[in-house]
């Protein structure tokens, strides 16, 4: 009996700690790669708590079980008859009823706190119109860029301004697409003859590289997006330039 207790206790060590420890790179490989603003860093968030806890669960869940697997496995010597059975227990049964809904309650009061985040713009956003057909998208300057009715010198490039939020009015001319620019936010559809809307702020300058997450045709492989995302002098000098053209 004592000598099972040392291997009992390493055998519930090997589930538990190595799955708790992976943990981050799980994420690392579920989430957003590098989220660079607060639309993708919430959800990036949200997917992290739901890993996190899932991940505790499963490996305290299958340690216990491994645990019990081995300490009160059937040896050669004992007796074959049955043991003595227990029959109910309320405390234990009210346990692993309430324990699941705390869980559950926990993790849906977090992910409402935070999908506010994502679900809405802040006021006064630029507007940005995006068209999407196959296989491109056009883009149009609206309310509170400085340049409404106009578009990208290059067709296939939105640049933005840092530390601005943009909204996005995302809408199609022909079939399903699906605009989705990772780091940036989540994705958002574009169907034909309707408008949905989608918002993200870049927190630091860079070029964002997306895709259309919606299969659309043959040539949705080419269906990419950039996002160029430029500091405010160098956007007050592209607005400037944009405007005269």
């Amino acid at each position: 009996m004592r000598r099972l207790r040392p291997l009992a206790l390493a055998a519930f060590t090997a589930v538990t700690v190595p799955a708790l420890l992976a943990a981050p790179a799980m994420a690392d490989t579920a989430t957003f790669n590098s989220p660079a603003g607060p639309a993708s860093s919430t959800i990036d968030h949200i997917y992290r708590a739901v890993l996190g806890v899932t991940v505790t669960i499963f490996a305290l869940v299958g340690g216990f079980l491994l645990y019990s697997a081995l300490r009160f496995r059937a040896r050669k010597g004992d007796a074959g008859v049955e043991p003595p059975q227990v029959h109910g227990s309320t405390r234990l049964e009210l346990a692993w009823t309430i324990v699941p809904v705390l869980v559950l309650i926990a993790l849906s009061a977090y992910t409402l706190d935070h999908v506010n985040t994502v679900a809405h713009a802040p006021k006064n956003a630029m507007v940005v119109n995006v068209e999407a057909q196959q296989f491109s998208f056009a883009y149009t300057y609206g309310a509170n860029s400085g340049v409404a009715g106009k578009s990208p010198s290059n067709a296939s490039t939105l640049v933005v301004p840092v530390h601005t939020p943009v909204t996005l009015d995302v809408r199609s001319k022909d079939v399903d697409h699906d605009w989705w620019v990772e780091s940036l936010g989540p994705k958002i559809d574009a169907i034909p003859g309707q408008t949905n809307s989608t918002w993200f702020r870049a927190d630091h300058t860079g070029t964002f590289h997306g895709q259309c997450a919606e299969f659309c045709g043959i040539g949705h492989a080419t269906m990419v997006i950039t996002v160029k995302v430029v500091s405010s002098s160098d956007w007050s000098a592209y607005t400037a330039k944009l405007a005269k053209a």
